[in-house]
């Protein structure tokens, strides 16, 4: 954090469409990048429905991660046993 603006900074990578978004907006508008990105940014927080979406999303995510976790499980311990096995295999014909 920078003490003497009080302010943090971070990087985010953006793809070349939005660059070009961003670059359009603040000419036409004018304002800086920096200034642009504070106001989407704050607009974003201070949305409930965006930030109600973003943890229903994330819930259901982490649902669906849950299930296939607990269905794959039993093919992860299978491979395991089969590498196990192979490396064995492998230290046995040295």
């Amino acid at each position: 954090m920078d003490k003497a603006t009080n302010q943090r900074h971070f990087s985010v990578m953006i793809n070349d469409k939005i660059a070009s978004r961003l670059e359009q907006f603040c000419s036409t508008v004018g304002v800086s990048e920096s200034a642009a990105v504070e106001v989407a940014i704050n607009y974003f927080f201070d949305d409930p429905q965006v930030i109600d979406g973003l943890m229903k999303g994330y819930r259901e995510m982490a649902s669906l991660n849950r299930q296939i976790s607990h269905d794959f499980s039993c093919c992860e311990e299978d491979a395991d046993v089969h590498l196990t096995q192979y490396r064995q295999g492998l230290r046995n014909f040295h």
